[in-house]
């Protein structure tokens, strides 16, 4: 009985060293001091650690993390870490966020499942909120150097305008679009100079989109063609006006397209347009830095190019030029303010019905 005891005894005092021992490599601050040196994070235990040796050795905290410039922050994070004894296994690491901001975007509900081993992060799984939809993705990232990195994955009812606004890139109140992909996949190096000129990606991508026009241009492209033909030379002003509000105006549309980032780019040669009254094609060009867009619709009518439109300057408020059909018996093919052409139709019945009165 004594020798069992005494066996008992020495097999608890290993098993305690060995957890000692343990514990002191997987150490959180020496893990912690380590990653804010990779990453240039700042990482701030909100909690005392909690511990537990079985059936594997594992501890709970909150954190914060956060960069030097306040764009990416994970606020107020439940983490879970946990390794089994066998020394060559992975470090496994489960976070879980009200909130995680980059660069003004805001994911909500946060949790991301992954793995360390061998200085390389997988990601199993990462899934948010994401203004009024959600996003879920996967991916692989190295710490090596440049970190790069790779993600695929899928997004649902994203709502392009908050997006936007949250970025502080544009606040659009004539169009509203929600967008989803099926799949998605990003590569670049998270420390690489430069980090958008290195993101690559492409993106299926469908949804909704809706033009809105006010009372105001409704009244005033009716009235424009109810007295047309007492002012034949804003035929074509007329027709254009209407064919857009009949067509596209206040009338929900469908999307789908490809967009590939590429080079600082983000571009789209496929994007259609649909809905129960019209189509469009856009094909268009955007500098992720500057917020520049260089793009063209096609308004089709009976499988024709009926209008064009360029979209040129700053995403928050382009320039856009017509053209095309419509424009055609007037023997000038010079493409038109669209903002002007509705101010243009209006104004112009204006006067020119004073001077019929006259």
């Amino acid at each position: 009985m004594q020798k069992k005891f005494i066996f008992i005894a020495i097999t608890a005092i290993i098993l305690i060293l060995i957890c000692i021992a343990i514990r002191d490599n997987f150490n959180l601050h020496k893990i912690i001091a380590k990653l804010e040196k990779q990453t240039d994070l700042t990482i701030i235990l909100n909690d005392e650690s909690k511990w537990n040796y079985y059936p594997h050795i594992e501890l709970r905290n909150n954190i914060t993390i956060k960069d030097n410039a306040d764009i990416f922050i994970i606020n107020n994070a439940d983490i879970d870490v946990s390794k089994n004894y066998w020394p060559a296994s992975s470090i496994n690491i489960n976070l879980r966020s009200p909130t995680i901001n980059v660069e003004g975007i805001q994911l909500r509900n946060a949790t991301i499942i992954s793995s360390y081993k061998n200085n390389n992060i997988t990601f199993e799984k990462i899934v948010s909120d994401l203004v009024e939809g959600n996003i879920n993705a996967q991916g692989k990232m190295s710490m090596e150097n440049e970190m790069p990195f790779e993600l695929v994955g899928s997004f649902n009812n994203v709502s392009l305008n908050i997006l936007m606004n949250q970025a502080k890139i544009a606040t659009w109140d004539r169009v509203k679009i929600k967008m989803s992909s099926p799949n998605f996949n990003f590569s670049g190096a998270a420390k690489k100079n430069n980090f958008n000129k290195n993101l690559k990606g492409n993106i299926a991508i469908n949804g909704s989109i809706f033009f809105v026009s006010t009372e105001e241009e409704l009244f005033g492209a009716a009235l424009l063609s109810l007295l047309i033909d007492k002012l034949p030379d804003l035929s074509s002003i007329s027709n254009s006006v209407n064919f857009l509000l009949e067509k596209f105006s206040n009338i929900p549309s469908s999307f789908h397209g490809t967009l590939t980032i590429n080079e600082g780019m983000i571009s789209t040669q496929d994007m259609l347009i649909v809905n129960d009254q019209g189509r469009a094609s856009l094909a268009a060009i955007i500098n992720i830095e500057t917020n520049i867009i260089d793009g063209k619709i096609n308004f089709y009518e009976d499988d024709e190019i009926y209008l064009e439109a360029t979209l040129k300057g700053d995403i928050q408020n382009p320039q856009i030029l017509v053209g095309g059909k419509v424009f055609a018996e007037e023997n000038d093919n010079a493409p038109r303010d669209i903002k002007k052409l509705f101010e243009e139709g209006i104004h112009s019945l204006i006067d020119k019905l004073l001077k019929v009165d006259d």
